[in-house]
Formats: structure tokens, sequence, C-alpha cells
């Protein structure tokens, strides 16, 4: 059971947000969000922010929010964590970066400092987008006395990073905190062991050969806050002319504990964080985009 920083935005950012050129907000995120600079929450996680003038929140896909704004170039993605340390929001901030394929270079490394009243981490990254153009992200996370955080980053051109990273340092002094809803319900109904099985075979002719694949995941629920995760993967291929298969498989694992904020499935292991929204019926666990079926 594997997931993504802010969960998985496969998608290339710019042809998605298309706003680089200071197109403003493209049909596509005008989903009908908050009002344009007014107060928005994240439900479960009990943090608040306003939302800076001019902008709204274009998506909102599980705990990430995507805002854009018709007047200003760029795009802000936020998203909450269960963080205690930099470590662990800079990590996040990583997977983020390789669920959008790309490379972040620091070019103001990391450094702490105080932020409304909470501590904060602060950076600047320079990547290339699938065009080629170079993008700034500048990168702010917060940290609540609660065990949680508030990840923030703000991407544009290096040309509109200084009007962006003053809109996201506005944005970042308005946010509050409380503790957040842990949903001790789910966390009991996830209890035993949830199975995910995905296998396929094609081919099988003399002339073309064949090929075989299996996948299939355990994962074990203590239904008071720990798990255990382990994976096998296998692939064989018949090829004509050639005698006996050629086959490879690996395996994996992970261990460390679990909580659920609101429908948010938050996993903490040796791998790092990862987050999923859940929604049990039954013998069905969907997480993910993936169903598991408890053994």
């Amino acid at each position: 059971m594997k997931g993504s920083f802010l969960l998985t935005f496969g998608v290339g950012i710019f042809a998605l947000l298309g706003i680089l050129p200071g197109k403003g907000l493209p049909e596509s995120l005008k989903s009908g969000g908050p009002a344009v600079g007014g107060q928005n929450r994240f439900p479960g996680w009990n943090i608040e922010y306003k939302l800076p003038q001019g902008w709204q929140v274009g998506q909102a896909l599980g705990r990430l929010q995507v805002l854009g704004s018709n007047t200003e170039p760029g795009a802000i993605f936020l998203a909450p964590g269960m963080y205690r340390s930099a470590e662990e929001a800079i990590a996040d901030l990583s997977q983020f970066y390789q669920s959008l394929n790309l490379q972040g270079a620091p070019v103001e490394p990391p450094k702490n400092t105080t932020i409304a009243g909470l501590r904060a981490i602060v950076a600047t990254y320079a990547s290339m987008d699938q065009m080629g153009r170079t993008v700034h992200g500048r990168f702010i996370s917060l940290l609540t006395p609660h065990g949680t955080g508030l990840n923030m980053l703000g991407m544009t051109t290096p040309e509109q990073m200084s009007r962006l990273g003053g809109t996201l340092e506005r944005l970042a002094a308005s946010v509050t905190a409380k503790p957040p809803s842990v949903n001790r319900q789910a966390i009991q109904a996830l209890a035993g062991t949830w199975v995910l099985y995905q296998g396929g075979y094609s081919g099988g002719s003399s002339s073309t050969g064949s090929t075989s694949h299996s996948h299939e995941e355990t994962v074990v629920f203590d239904g008071q806050g720990s798990y255990q995760w382990q994976s096998s993967t296998s692939v064989s291929v018949t090829t004509p002319g050639y005698t006996g298969d050629a086959a490879r498989a690996t395996s994996d694992s992970d261990r460390g504990t679990y909580t659920v904020v609101g429908n948010t499935l938050v996993m903490k292991g040796t791998k790092g964080q990862f987050t999923f929204d859940i929604q049990i019926e039954g013998n069905r666990l969907a997480a993910g985009g993936k169903t598991y079926l408890r053994n």
C-alpha cells in the first residue's frame, strides 16, 4: 500500500494549469471552490487559512488543494500532513516533486523560521518542466503544536517568483490550527488483514510467445495504530525459439504507525509518510485507487 505526497498528481503541472504565460485560471480548474479572498479549511485536519485576494481553490484532490488566480501567473499547492519535524515535511515535498516528474534543486536551502507563531521551514527550488522551461518553487511548511503541519508550494517562472512568493507568505501568515479530528472508529474498523491481487496473461501462441504477471499486497492493521505491509511482484515471459521462461520477481515490505484524520488514512513507516482517502464497505477497502479485500 503505497502513495505519494499530496496524493498522486501524475500529470504535467503546467499542461494542467496552463497559467505560466499569465492566462489566469483555466476552465478545467474552475470548480466552484470557496469565494475569492474568503476563508478556507481542511476538514478533519482543522487547519484554516485565508485565500489571497484574487485566488481561489481550483481543485481539491483528497488532502491536496490547488489554488489558481485570474490575475497572477503560477499555482499554489497546499496539503496538511502529520509532521513533527522539518525532515518529515521535506520528505513529503520530495515525493510530490517525483509525482510531477520533476527534480528540484535548492536555490535557497531550507532554513528554520517562525510564521504566525508557528515553527516554519522555508526554501526555494528550481526545476525544469516538460517543455524545458525553468520553474521555481517557493516552499513553506508550518508545523503546529498538534503534531500536524501544512505544506505550501508556490510554482511559477523565476521572473514571477518574487510576486508569488509574497502571496504565499501572506497566505502562510493567515494559517490557524487546532488539534486534528482523529477518526477512532475508522482506526478500529481497519483491524485485520487486507489483500490486493492483480494479475494478467497475454499471448500464448507459438509465434508470439506469452507474458504473465502478478502483483499482491498484504497489509495488516492492529486496530490501535500499528501496521505491517508487504508486496510481491512477478513477471514471466516465454519467447518462441527459446527453451525455458524468463522470469523476474521482486518483493518489498514496511511497518509503522497509522491514524485516520477525517476519511484520510495516514501511514508513517520506514519509507516515509503515505496518505490515502479511504472508504470501507463491509469487507472491501478502497484506498489510493485500489480495492483491498479483507482476508
